[in-house]
């Protein structure tokens, strides 16, 4: 499973490419609640949003645990001991891709820090822009 971060999305939705998706199409990709609010949070019109929630709706969507709360707050931490504190939504991402075993796709270079700290996060190398 790949969890599609909000910077491919973004980046897809200004300028959708063969590649991003041949990928979609053909590999099984996931979001999660926090990539779903932060796509809807650019919305510019309610008619734009209802795109949105559409174009997302296509995507498996990753739960959000209770028990995953603990894990973020210890991986703030094991990031700020190590220098490098993150934005908490970075950080959920990254441990839901772990908990639920899928390669997260994403432009954002938070990740590849946060998996300096992290090995478990596993980085997919999908298409660029």
């Amino acid at each position: 499973m790949i969890l599609v971060d909000t910077s491919v999305l973004v980046s897809y939705i200004k300028r959708p490419t063969p590649a991003v998706r041949e990928v979609f199409a053909s590999l099984d990709c996931a979001i999660c609640g926090v990539i779903r609010a932060e796509i809807l949070h650019g919305a510019r019109s309610p008619e734009d949003a209802s795109k949105l929630k559409a174009a997302l709706d296509c995507f498996t969507c990753l739960p959000t645990d209770e028990s995953i709360w603990d894990v973020l707050g210890e991986h703030l931490a094991t990031l700020r001991a190590a220098g490098l504190p993150m934005p908490i939504q970075d950080s959920l991402i990254a441990t839901l891709a772990m908990h639920h075993s899928a390669e997260l796709w994403t432009y954002d270079n938070h990740f590849a820090k946060i998996q300096s700290v992290l090995p478990g996060l596993r980085l997919f190398a999908g298409p660029q822009v």
